[in-house]
């Protein structure tokens, strides 16, 4: 029987160098470490959270959504672990026990790093992630497009087996990027709330860390490209004001090519914004300026009611003063829209 306990005892300790070797914990010898939390007496585990922005590829409003190159790195220190050697080692983290960070608001994001765990000598361990892709960004609109958002990237702690309760803390390293890709936004900030997340009213919160920045919209797009047409477009419905009033189909014309022209802005600008229950300030000009366009098609009726009456100087004092409170109006919704 000796012999075979020998044999036993050799094929073990050659299983468990193979393992070593290969940067993995030897299962039989580190089943604890396998089933496990490295917590306290309290039963708490102690981890520290860290994230870099790296890149912001797009936000997309109509789905609410942030196209983001995020790292994210989880500190702990297991004991268990500690090992008598002067360099780290790296672990498969499939082979130790390591918290289960999960993100929820991923919409498509991937791991683009192994799961591997660095741990040093004194057993402190250092897991880094990297995620790219979509993360669900909720905003609210009703500035759009002179608005600015907090976006967040929250993350929790999903339950493992013995661990009573996890005690969380911002790390070393909560920054963004310098060099970020998205051309129509402004990226500032960067803050880390480690305060438990309510995922459903139905369940109590859970631990987790989330990554909050600021976003702003950089609007030079949408003033050279779509408010500033706009109002040329309106003004071109003015132009009934200073033609002659008997000429009725030319007058006509520009009316209705001007309310036309605004209709095909707002299908156009429809696919920018996700359907909404409250108007936003760009919705509020265009608003504005299809009334304009349509009040001037109206004071062409009037005009042509008008001169059918034979009452020419009626209709020139319409014209007359319609060249004045148009323009009024239409900085009146401008100010409504943009500075209100």
């Amino acid at each position: 029987m000796e012999p075979k306990m020998t044999k036993t005892r050799a094929v073990t300790c050659l299983l468990a160098l193979c393992c070593i070797a290969l940067g993995a914990t030897p299962p039989a010898a580190a089943q604890e470490v396998l089933t496990s939390p490295p917590a306290n007496e309290s039963g708490v585990v102690e981890v520290d959270v860290s994230f870099l922005l790296v890149d912001v590829m797009g936000v997309y409003d109509a789905e609410q959504e942030i196209s983001a190159d995020l790292f994210y790195r989880l500190n702990w220190s297991d004991p268990r672990l500690a090992f008598d050697e002067a360099e780290s080692r790296f672990l498969k983290m499939d082979s130790i026990w390591a918290p289960n960070f999960q993100s929820t608001s991923n919409r498509g994001a991937s791991e683009m790093l192994p799961r591997v765990v660095i741990v040093d000598p004194d057993g402190n361990a250092t897991y880094t992630q990297r995620l790219t892709g979509r993360f669900g960004a909720p905003t609210y609109l009703a500035d759009f497009p002179f608005d600015r958002h907090e976006i967040s990237f929250p993350f929790f702690f999903a339950t493992s087996e013995g661990v009573v309760e996890y005690q969380v803390s911002a790390g070393p390293i909560v920054e963004i990027s310098s060099l970020l890709a998205t051309p129509d936004w402004k990226v500032e900030g960067g803050t880390i709330s480690t305060e438990p997340l309510s995922i459903s009213a139905a369940l109590p919160p859970v631990p987790g860390a989330t990554f909050t920045v600021e976003a702003t919209r950089i609007t030079s797009h949408y003033i050279w490209n779509t408010i500033l047409p706009l109002i040329v477009i309106v003004m071109m419905s003015w132009t009934v004001f200073w033609a002659p009033p008997a000429q009725i189909a030319v007058q006509f014309g520009f009316s209705a090519t001007s309310i036309l022209t605004v209709i095909a802005y707002r299908f156009a600008l429809a696919n920018q914004v996700p359907p909404l229950s409250y108007s936003t300030r760009l919705d509020v000009f265009l608003n504005g300026a299809f009334i304009l366009a349509f009040f001037a098609l109206v004071e062409v009726i009037i005009t042509a009611r008008l001169i059918y009456r034979e009452r020419v100087s009626a209709a020139e004092r319409v014209d007359l003063h319609a060249r004045w409170v148009f323009p009024l109006l239409l900085a009146g919704i401008a100010v409504r829209a943009f500075l209100l």
